[in-house]
């Protein structure tokens, strides 16, 4: 599952046409609806698109949110996750209430001033410092990929399925019996601290870390990250 504003042609370079593997393209991205209900209402959709066939989940940043989600809903069906830069949920009230206020921010912006201006705002955060350095090409690949969004989509999203609406799954990753892989870049500081924090709480999770790598390894390492989803799969 991919992050947001992703889509799931983003895992295309990686897996291929890969017959064991399903991209979804999530709620609100890719010409789906916008989602109508809150998280737990979206995540029992998404397990109805699932086919039965399917065991193991792959999700980045928004999408391992999701994935979480489905972890947490249906603990028993999976025997396999693959996180990549994901936060788990906040426990903290005041942490919830002040990224709600956040999201409000990109959500106004997104109903007032379009789809073209958010993306452009949403693309100089600190988190993506690290992709600054990328070859224009890719760059430029990114930004039209983007813009073949809906802004009500987006809004949606960040308004029923933000991190602010998201309950915590840390006490589901503590009780996961099947496999779990978190990955996260080196260089994605608050990224790579939830990434330890999980694996304290559950010392069977396999971490890797990739080197000099920010937020997005499926934009800025995919041959790395190509190799170890694929012996994951």
């Amino acid at each position: 599952m991919h992050g947001f504003t992703g889509s799931r042609q983003d895992w295309q370079p990686l897996v291929g046409n890969h017959s064991a593997v399903l991209a979804l393209a999530l709620p609100g991205h890719d010409h789906q609806p916008a989602p109508l209900g809150d998280f737990s209402h979206e995540i029992n959709l998404l397990l109805q698109r699932l086919p039965p066939s399917i065991d193991r989940v792959i999700g980045y940043s928004f999408g391992g949110r999701l994935a979480l989600g489905l972890l947490q809903a249906a603990p028993a069906r999976f025997r396999a996750a693959t996180i990549i830069a994901a936060h788990p949920g906040l426990t903290d009230a005041a942490q919830r209430e002040q990224r709600r206020h956040a999201d409000q921010l990109w959500i106004k912006q997104l109903r007032s001033e379009g789809l073209a201006a958010f993306v452009d705002n949403w693309a100089q955060q600190p988190l993506f410092t690290t992709q600054r350095h990328l070859p224009p090409a890719i760059l430029a690949r990114q930004r039209a990929g983007r813009l073949q969004h809906q802004a009500e989509g987006l809004a949606s999203c960040l308004e029923r399925l933000g991190l602010a609406e998201m309950p915590s799954t840390w006490a589901t990753l503590a009780q996961f019996s099947g496999q779990l892989h978190w990955l996260v870049g080196g260089a994605d500081q608050k990224f790579l601290e939830l990434a330890q924090q999980v694996l304290h709480l559950r010392p069977a999770t396999t971490l890797r870390i990739f080197d000099g790598i920010g937020h997005n390894p499926l934009l800025e390492a995919p041959e790395k990250l190509a190799e170890v989803l694929r012996s994951f799969i």
